[in-house]
């Protein structure tokens, strides 16, 4: 400092010296009596001849740096017109004067001179803004940025500012320690109040700053946790480490541009502690980098990117061998550590997901197939990550619980999480023990954190995608652990599954309904579901969105959606509409179940028909509905081979040519006589030959189990829905003879349906509606109406499924008077067959003897034709053709003098005249060779009386 004055001293005498101390002294005594201009200059001088009189001409300096500062604000409180704004800028000029001496010393003697100036700027600095920080004007300390620009506004501190900026950077690279460790005890004095300094100081040498920030923080935190335990609790570090907050505080302020150079300066830390010899070190630079994360989110955010790319196995067990003295010496000390780590943990957004999968994947690195043992941590590593788990799950359970208790809590790491808990979920599937249990309790914290949405989400890809009866029961699980607080959690999963189920996405909807069917049947057979939500409650509200799968082109997905319907049961409301289409989509099922060979497999099918036909035919809409269906889709073209009936070979006879094409290629084609070629084409009459009829090659076992199958159907279908003697699944014997060992069901059919069926019947066999009526015409008749009845008749021979159904309803005299123009044209063809016949036998005739017996049962079943000529049917295998028309002819002169009527009372009242059974007695004995055993049955003999 001599040398600094050396100059200036020759051209001062002592005396002179002397003089300007003196006057010196008694301005800063006397104040007013010399202005400051003098006084400044003055001390100016004196700074620069008389190193000794330093402090007292830089506290002078402060004391008009402070002056000014208290006028600029003043004016910007009352305004500039209303001071004396001269004033003001004659300190200001005197200012820069002051800064400009300041800068001198600074640049030509900066190993002496710019400690001192910078400790003293630094605390000016921080008793000016703490002093005017309650000033009207002077913004509040959390709003950075208007603070700084306030300040960087007013000359003093701008000139201050600058020349602590001058000092910084003179310092950088001889004594950083100095000038950053000022900084900081003057961040620790002053702060909030001070950080626009640092920030501003920060923003011009980052690197620096930064660096020696975490130097002398570390260094502070070295000596404290040597005194006092450096993991004893974060509560009360700024108090026990002073330096800890301004550390954070800085590196906060500069973290927004800064944020790439405060992570390479994090790791580059954090791998000098893994070389560092000394042993404090090494112990304490972890916890200290913790400590800052734990006090600062942004900190917290950066280091978290790196960090964990770097601690990779062998990294893990060197941390290990440095901690486990420590360990051992201090237990206490390590579980607050741990617990640390978890609290850090918790409030990481950023990185959340990656710390989770390192903290598994180090917890279960003994079941990964590394087989290098330098490359998977060391079992105390392992069983560390699985306790950090095991806490890190048992604090977010406590947190989500109290959410519902403390509205807004927000859990960083549950936040960050959220999104993916979709891939959470996924890989808690086709996870082994111990991450199973692991990734089931973090799950169910994410939902319960999301809401009801994201439960239902959850379920739902859950719901989806488990292919073991394990991953399934992962679902239930789950289930009863939200819905202790998501109650309403079920019914956001079924809009969610049945969103799955939609066309136009990808899920696996046969794996969907399989694994719904599976809990919706365990529901119903277990005693522990009945502590739980019931999914068939919640689904039962989607019915009618889930009968549209039953047309799902995989017909699997169609029979597992059939067996949920039956499961969850019909909602007790259903519009019209809803019912029509539900009998439409299941018998379409039916029918497409029927296609399939294994008997075995098509019964147990077929029942789950008949109980979702069941439940709709409780509805009297439904049941005509259901009869309407069945019996017009046993005709479709479809589904008519299935019961043995006659199909349309399909021949493609649209490809012929044009007229004029077809011409022109005789003149490119040889000529031959008497052919087709020598002379020109007139054009095509027809379209060639009939097509064949022709019928599905069936086994005859598959279509005597369809037809079966379908009159059960139809049979369920029509019934009352109270009959007497009649259980849910029972098969009905559709032949007319009983047996004294079973139990005769009788087919009760409601009164709207029976005219239904007989006028439905009529409508798909009968051309048109003429000649529809009830009444049998006379016989001469019969020669108009043979091509009607032959329609008739063909519509019979290409579904033969129509006799067993006429057989099925040939009981119910109403439904056989609405058939009376069926079965009065069937009689009409038969008669006009075997008039015409050419065999002398009915029996060489054996389809026609066939439905001829079919059809006198039927009207004698239904009372139409009464007793003895309901037993001609057992004549007709023994008699000739011409007795055959004879038979059939007293039928229709029966039936045409007794027209078929819907009254049973008029019906039970029948009996056949001797005129009718004239002809049948002479049959009979023309054939008594044959049928003498039949003729007490039909003429039992007349006992004589007694007298």
């Amino acid at each position: 400092m001599a040398t600094a004055s050396e100059s200036l001293s020759k051209t001062l005498g002592p005396q002179d010296l002397l003089n300007e101390v003196r006057s010196f002294v008694q301005g800063v005594t006397y104040k007013g009596k010399v202005k400051n201009e003098s006084l400044v200059q003055s001390a100016l001088l004196l700074l620069k001849t008389l190193p000794a009189a330093r402090h007292a001409v830089l506290e002078h300096l402060a004391n008009v740096f402070g002056e000014a500062v208290n006028m600029h604000l003043m004016n910007l409180e009352f305004g500039r017109n209303s001071l004396d704004q001269g004033g003001e800028e004659d300190l200001e000029t005197v200012l820069k004067d002051a800064s400009g001496v300041l800068h001198t010393f600074i640049h030509s003697h900066p190993q002496a001179w710019a400690p001192i100036i910078s400790t003293w700027s630094f605390e000016l600095l921080g008793h000016i803004s703490c002093k005017y920080s309650d000033r009207r004007g002077v913004p509040h300390p959390g709003s950075l940025n208007e603070l700084l620009q306030l300040w960087m506004t007013c000359t003093p501190t701008k000139l201050l500012i600058e020349v602590t900026t001058e000092c910084f950077a003179a310092m950088v690279g001889g004594a950083p320690d100095a000038c950053v460790d000022a900084l900081l005890e003057a961040s620790v004095k002053y702060s909030p109040h001070f950080d626009w300094v640092v920030a501003h100081i920060g923003s011009c040498f980052p690197t620096t700053i930064i660096t020696r920030v975490l130097m002398c923080g570390l260094k502070d935190f070295c000596h404290h946790g040597r005194q006092q335990g450096h993991m004893d609790s974060s509560s009360g570090q700024e108090e026990k480490i002073p330096k800890m907050t301004s550390v954070v505080g800085i590196l906060g302020h500069l973290a927004a541009k800064h944020s790439q150079d405060i992570r390479m300066a994090f790791m580059r830390l954090f791998e000098e502690s893994l070389k560092a010899e000394s042993e404090a070190v090494r112990f304490t630079t972890i916890p200290f980098l913790l400590q800052l994360a734990s006090m600062s989110p942004l900190l917290l955010q950066i280091m978290t990117t790196d960090t964990l790319k770097a601690l990779n196995a062998p990294v893990l067990n060197k941390l290990h061998y440095q901690f486990s003295q420590w360990k051992a010496s201090c237990p206490l000390e390590y579980e607050s550590f741990l617990t640390l780590v978890v609290h850090l943990l918790m409030k990481s957004d950023v990185g959340a997901f990656q710390a989770l999968q390192f903290l598994m994947n180090n917890a279960t690195a003994s079941q990964s197939a590394e087989t290098d043992p330098n490359l998977v941590p060391v079992v105390e590593v392992q069983r560390t990550c699985a306790i950090l788990v095991d806490q890190l799950l048992r604090e977010l359970e406590l947190m989500v619980f109290c959410k519902y208790k403390v509205s807004n809590s927000e859990i960083p790491f549950l936040s960050s999480i959220c999104p993916r808990a979709s891939e959470l979920a996924e890989m808690m599937l086709h996870a082994e023990e111990p991450r199973i249990g692991w990734l089931m309790r973090l799950v169910c914290c994410t939902v319960m954190y999301g809401g009801e949405e994201s439960g239902a989400e959850i379920l739902s890809l859950i719901l989806s995608q488990a292919q073991t009866p394990q991953q399934l029961g992962q679902f239930v699980a789950v289930q009863s652990l939200i819905e202790v607080s998501l109650p309403r959690v079920l019914t956001g999963l079924s809009q969610a599954v049945m969103d799955e189920l939609q066309p136009n996405k990808q899920t696996d909807k046969l794996q969907l309904m399989n694994n719904l069917l599976e809990l919706l049947d365990w529901e119903q057979k277990s005693d522990k579901a009945n502590n739980r939500s019931q999914l068939r409650n919640c689904f039962q509200s989607h019915w009618d969105a889930l009968c549209q799968l039953l047309l799902h082109s995989n017909i699997m997905v169609a029979i597992a959606t059939l067996k949920v319907l039956n499961i969850i049961g019909r909602p007790k409301r259903l519009t019209s509409t809803s019912v029509l289409h539900a009998c439409g989509m299941v018998l379409s099922l039916f029918f497409r179940i029927l296609e399939f060979q294994d008997d075995k497999e098509v019964s147990g099918l077929v029942n789950e028909c008949k109980k979702c036909t069941k439940q709709l035919a409780q509805e009297g809409l439904a049941q005509s509905i259901l009869v309407h269906f069945l019996l017009e889709g046993v005709l479709s073209e479809e589904n008519k081979a299935l019961f043995g009936g006659k199909i349309n070979a399909f021949i493609n006879k649209d490809e012929s040519k044009y007229l004029a094409e077809e011409n022109k290629s005789h003149g490119t084609a040889l000529t031959l006589l008497r052919s087709h070629s020598s002379v020109f084409h007139a054009g095509v009459i027809g379209q060639g030959l009939r097509t064949p009829v022709s019928r599905l090659n069936l086994g005859k076992e598959i279509i005597t189990r369809n037809k079966k199958l379908f009159l059960e159907l139809l049979w369920l279908s029509s019934r009352e829905q109270r009959v007497e003697n009649l259980e849910s699944d029972v098969t009905m014997d559709t032949t007319d003879e009983s047996h004294s060992n079973k139990t005769l069901y009788v087919l009760r059919v409601p009164a709207d349906l029976c005219r239904q069926i007989g006028s439905l019947i009529v409508e798909l066999t009968t051309p048109d509606v003429l000649y529809n009526n009830r009444f049998w015409p006379e016989e001469e008749t019969l020669k108009m109406t043979v091509e009607r009845d032959l329609l008739v008749w063909k519509v019979l021979d290409d579904n033969p499924v129509l006799w067993d159904i006429f057989q099925m309803y040939a009981g119910n005299s109403l439904i056989m008077c609405r058939c009376s123009p069926v079965l009065r044209s069937l009689t009409a063809t038969l008669i006009n067959h075997f008039d015409s016949a050419r065999e002398r036998l009915a029996q060489n005739y054996p389809k026609h003897v066939e439905c001829t017996c079919i059809l006198i049962r039927c009207l004698a079943k239904s009372h139409l034709l009464p007793h003895p000529m309901g037993l001609t049917s057992e004549l007709f295998p023994i008699v000739t053709s011409f007795e055959a028309y004879l038979l059939l002819l007293t039928i229709w002169r029966y039936m045409k003098e007794n027209p078929p009527t819907e009254d049973p009372e008029e019906i039970s009242r029948r009996i056949c005249d001797q005129r009718h059974l004239e002809p049948v007695r002479a049959i009979l004995h023309n054939n008594i060779e044959h049928a003498g055993n039949l003729y007490s049955r039909f003429f039992p003999p007349v006992r004589p009386q007694m007298m």
